[in-house]
């Protein structure tokens, strides 16, 4: 009789003196699968060759797998016979609260074979456990108020109390009742700072903003993000055979989604925030800790959820940020498919790429290739102008060796190029370098 092949929920062992082996096996699949099976009486190839079978063997194997699994696990342990009556054992077990150790030691299945769980996936196993580390890790400042935390309760109707019981029906507090690290993430003292960064181009060479979210609760942070992306979110108008339709930049929804799961799922245990970055072209939202661990990219995909932080899960449906339905991912899908999402390095990527070229990148081309065209006096001027804005046209000839007069036609060139202009008295005004940044151009 043959029972197969191994794979990463299946195990092989010929006799019970790899009974040690096999566990660690079950260990193994666990970590990996959440559930595992090994059979013992069976050779590499699935061939049941038979084992004997005394009356406290099952017993045997039940206390050997209660001394090396931690933690304990209820394992089913069955004594079986194929047809021609020769006796296998099968041990099948279930669980997530991962990671199991198996004898001191974490390891993951990896095809048919048991690997040693290195740091990173370790980290990536605890995250994803039963445990919630946020909520396990005591906040270094135990001096927290929750202004801003009640006022987003308020608005979603749910009367907040200052007192133990409240606070640790939310989940913020430790074991040993001290505020953990969600506690301080969710605090007025939270000075967790997020960043949405503008770059000119499509790479990260040239920035051009840097816009900081901090020392204020998570979710006023949160909230400020959604703001700014709002108004950032233009709206193009196209006249097309008489008919008028209008295109929105990005899909605000999408963004929405991804953002608030960036929030969501991040590893805060590691102290890094999210981050927003926008391109010419589009809007990347990054989040740290990666897929969550034993979540395939399909079920993700499909908007299987599982949680990495579940306290602030209960946190961010009671204030209406989150749902449980997992719509987030498939909504995102749906407008900018399966490659707006890109896990890497320990980092979940989602990119939005923008409808249309967005007015001001449109403006900075421009005036880019207006300056590109521009005579070596005229760019002299342009950098000295940005350097000294309150310079006067005289003290500018001098500095430069050009006559006033020189002076003056490159200046109103300048000017009719749309890229100085003048602000304020010719006595006490300033010279003002147009680089695009936020500036319509007519």
């Amino acid at each position: 009789m043959n029972l197969g092949q191994e794979n990463e929920t299946t195990e092989f062992k010929e006799s019970l003196s790899q009974l040690d082996r096999g566990i660690r096996s079950l260990s193994a699949m666990l970590n990996r699968s959440g559930s595992g099976r090994v059979f013992f009486g069976v050779d590499d190839n699935g061939n049941v060759k038979g084992l004997q079978i005394g009356k406290k063997t099952l017993l045997d194997i039940r206390n050997k797998i209660n001394l090396l699994i931690s933690p304990q696990i209820l394992a089913s342990i069955y004594e079986k016979q194929d047809d021609s009556g020769n006796s296998y054992i099968e041990v099948t077990a279930n669980g997530f609260d991962i990671p199991y150790a198996c004898d001191g030691r974490y390891y993951v299945r990896n095809a048919a074979a048991d690997e040693q769980a290195s740091v990173s996936i370790l980290r990536k196993m605890l995250a994803s456990g039963t445990s919630d580390i946020i909520a396990e890790i005591a906040s270094d400042d135990q001096h927290l108020s929750f202004k801003q935390f009640f006022m987003f309760l308020a608005q979603s109707g749910i009367h907040a109390s200052e007192s133990v019981v409240f606070y640790k029906n939310y989940g913020f507090m430790t074991a040993d009742g001290r505020y953990n690290y969600m506690a301080y993430l969710l605090s007025d003292q939270n000075a967790s700072s997020i960043k949405v960064v503008k770059f000119s181009g499509t790479d990260k060479t040239v920035m051009s903003e840097r816009t900081e979210f901090g020392g204020q609760c998570l979710l006023k942070s949160m909230m400020n993000v959604l703001d700014y992306f709002k108004l950032l979110n233009t709206t193009q108008v196209n006249l097309n055979a008489g008919l008028r339709s209008e295109t929105t930049l990005f899909d605000y929804e999408s963004f929405r989604e991804a953002w608030v799961n960036a929030c969501l799922h991040n590893e805060w245990s590691g102290k890094i925030p999210p981050s927003v970055f926008i391109f010419d072209d589009r809007i990347e939202i990054v989040s740290y800790g990666g897929l969550p661990y034993g979540l395939s990219e399909e079920g993700f995909y499909k908007g299987t959820s599982k949680p990495v932080n579940r306290a602030l899960l209960t946190v961010f449906i009671a204030t209406g940020f989150a749902e449980q339905s997992g719509h987030g991912v498939p909504i995102i899908v749906s407008h900018y498919g399966k490659e707006a999402f890109t896990f890497e390095d320990g980092m979940l990527k989602v990119t939005l790429k923008f409808l249309f070229e967005p007015e001001p990148v449109v403006l900075r081309k421009l005036l880019e290739k207006r300056r590109s065209k521009l005579s070596d006096s005229n760019r002299k001027i342009l950098a000295e102008l940005k350097g000294s804005p309150q310079i006067t046209q005289k003290d500018l000839a001098d500095r430069l060796d050009i006559s006033l007069g020189g002076i003056k036609k490159c200046i109103r060139q300048l000017q009719e190029l749309h890229l100085v202009e003048r602000k304020g008295s010719k006595r006490r005004g300033e010279w003002i370098v147009i680089d695009g940044s936020d500036r319509k151009f007519e």
